[in-house]
């Protein structure tokens, strides 16, 4: 296996030169990238002799998964059945709390090793659809036996190989380091959570500056956050997004994902989850929730209204049962939205983009439901699926400016699936006709991965 750490490689001086590029909303021809140190330097007609050439071919922004639990590629096909009887205080057979013990038992089985490998296949395989960077949540951080009992240097072990996994896949990853202190609202940590376990504050703290001295800065960095109101009790959510917020950190948690966890939030302290956040945190554009399936009109408003980012995971929610998010509320208050990948039980950045629209259509039973313009539906989700994703995540990039950060997706305009394109149809064509097959490379900071024919 290969070693954890390492740096990227020195890179040189490029000029890259599609048919196509996709700049300002709108597939332009004949425009060339300069890229040097996994920046773009340059954006114009070819002015000197190409360093790559890609004929037949459209770049647009890498994909950016903004939510992703990369060790649960690890359940692909293992959890689609339906068990006998439910988990208990679960509503039916099947539901999240279900599939929840099956991810808890494969959290016991992890080692360092097989997590770095779950974690390459996943990420390598995210790159092989499109997605150049991810928002890794990442709270399965100890080798500890099933009474939270181990040698204390294992302790965060697991760290390293998802680090190490990013580097060896080719992709960027912001770091999500998650805070994760009890097992509900009051409750102790119990089995497989005590592998989750931040025992207080300046744990959290210390490691969060380990990890950010050992991100490759070319490629790695990380940012905050508290898993859910349910694993981290709210006086220390509140300080641990204040410091966020001090470091000009991004801050990530997930959110009413289910109706169990406003009950118990609305048993402990008399407010939905979402209400305490707008109550007790200054909610600013570095704050992303992920999901909110369950969140009211009102303050899915109060969210779009401070500048927070809506994170969803459009197959995961299908997938378990999670129910639909009021995006159209969302919206309708200038809200951002970005999309993650979650379970990654299917790696697609157009499926999870059009299944987003998709699901409105069929909740509201009409059609341009999740987009604000019926012009080009397309350009709207192609921009959720990049530029948003990568200010979810803090990064310069999702857009080709001078400037930014060099990565991107290329688009094989001769596939089967794209016959019939125009430049004028071309992002709804890809976003709402295509699969993770058009897609024949990619570019993270200036390093390429093509797929020959």
């Amino acid at each position: 296996m290969t070693p954890f750490g390492g740096r990227v490689e020195q890179r040189t001086e490029q000029l890259v030169h599609p048919d196509w590029t996709w700049i300002n909303g709108r597939l332009e021809r004949g425009v060339a990238l300069g890229i040097d140190g996994g920046r773009i330097t340059y954006l114009g007609p070819p002015n000197r002799p190409s360093t790559l050439r890609l004929p037949g071919k459209a770049l647009v922004p890498g994909f950016v998964s903004a939510h992703s639990h990369a060790f649960q590629r690890g359940l692909r096909g293992l959890v689609e059945g339906r068990p006998d009887a439910g988990a208990a205080g679960e509503a039916k057979p099947g539901g999240f709390f279900s599939w929840r013990d099956a991810m808890y038992a494969l959290v016991d089985r992890l080692t360092e090793e097989s997590c770095y490998e779950l974690s390459k296949q996943c990420f390598s395989e995210m790159l092989a659809s499109g997605f150049t960077t991810v928002g890794e949540f990442h709270y399965v951080r100890h080798l500890l036996d099933a009474n939270g009992q181990g040698d204390e240097s294992k302790r965060y072990a697991l760290d390293g190989a998802v680090l190490a996994a990013a580097r060896d896949a080719g992709i960027r990853i912001v770091l999500l380091d998650a805070c994760y202190m009890t097992g509900g609202f009051g409750k102790p940590l119990a089995g497989g959570q005590r592998r989750f376990e931040t025992r207080d504050e300046r744990e959290y703290w210390s490691r969060f500056d380990a990890l950010a001295a050992a991100c490759d800065p070319a490629t790695q960095s990380v940012g905050v956050t508290a898993h859910s109101v349910r694993a981290v009790p709210i006086d220390i959510l509140e300080r641990l997004h204040a410091e966020s917020v001090r470091r000009n950190a991004v801050f990530h948690m997930h959110l009413e994902e289910v109706r169990q966890e406003i009950a118990d939030c609305m048993a402990a302290h008399g407010r939905r989850p979402c209400q305490l956040l707008l109550e007790r945190l200054a909610i600013d554009g570095r704050f992303t929730v992920v999901h909110a399936t369950h969140t009211t009109a009102e303050d899915l408003g109060g969210l779009a209204e401070r500048g927070a980012t809506v994170c969803l995971c459009p197959l995961t929610e299908a997938n378990l049962g999670d129910g639909v998010c009021d995006v159209g509320s969302f919206r309708a208050k200038g809200g951002h939205l970005a999309i993650g990948t979650d379970l990654n039980s299917r790696l697609s950045a157009t499926e999870e983009l059009r299944w987003l629209e998709y699901v409105q259509r069929l909740r509201h039973e009409k059609r341009v439901v999740a987009v604000g313009s019926t012009a080009d539906a397309g350009a709207e989700l192609l921009a959720i699926g990049t530029a948003n994703g990568a200010r979810s995540l803090g990064l310069d990039a999702g857009a080709f400016q001078v400037g930014a950060l060099a990565d991107a997706a290329i688009v094989d305009l001769n596939h089967s699936t794209m016959a019939g394109w125009t430049p004028e149809t071309f992002a709804s064509h890809l976003v709402f006709g295509t699969g993770t097959s058009a897609v024949c490379g990619t570019c993270v900071g200036g390093r390429w991965k093509i797929r020959r024919a």
